[in-house]
């Protein structure tokens, strides 16, 4: 039988804006099949995004959405957590606004550690302005900024945050959805 994602997509979003072949559908589907593992309550759960086509992936789903300024996603989920602590929060971006211009939220976010799960859709570039070089994009990976190849080492979203001690480690990286129950 086959797997019922309407069910989880706010009416009439569909057709995506997705370019032909990109992954973020399928990964859309991952974090709907996980949100469902888990049992999510999706009227208390946020999902947080920022700017970039990885971080319009919330507006598709049918659960409380935050989409806010461009690499602060996590920093506004971290203000979403804190007003509401019952509320499952799930940041939803690309590896332009999760590392890149949102490194410095990330991370504060994982010293915090606040009790959220951070999706990054690593396409090694800033996709929705036509394939720039990104800091995940791998050495001699060509960009339209880079048409000879990268020079200098990528950034590894997965490696990027800190290690946290003191209570178990729930804020994190991942490359597919996954769920914490």
């Amino acid at each position: 039988m086959a797997y019922d994602y309407e069910k989880s997509i706010r009416p009439g979003k569909l057709p995506h804006i997705w370019c032909p072949g990109c992954g973020h559908g399928i990964a859309m589907k991952g974090l709907i099949r996980a949100m469902d593992t888990c049992e999510l309550d999706r009227t208390k759960t946020a999902l947080v995004s920022g700017i970039g086509c990885a971080s319009r992936l919330p507006g598709y789903m049918d659960a409380c959405t935050l989409h806010t300024a461009h690499g602060r996603a996590a920093a506004f989920a971290t203000g979403v957590k804190m007003a509401n602590p019952e509320m499952t929060v799930i940041c939803v971006g690309g590896d332009g606004d999760g590392v890149a211009l949102g490194g410095n939220p990330f991370i504060h976010a994982c010293r915090r550690n606040i009790d959220m799960t951070y999706v990054v859709l690593n396409n090694y570039i800033y996709g929705m302005t036509g394939g720039q070089l990104a800091p995940t994009t791998l050495i001699d990976q060509t960009s339209t900024t880079s048409p000879t190849g990268a020079s200098r080492r990528a950034i590894s979203s997965a490696r990027a945050r800190p290690s946290i001690t003191s209570r178990s480690p729930t804020c994190s990286t991942m490359s597919s959805a996954t769920c914490r129950c």
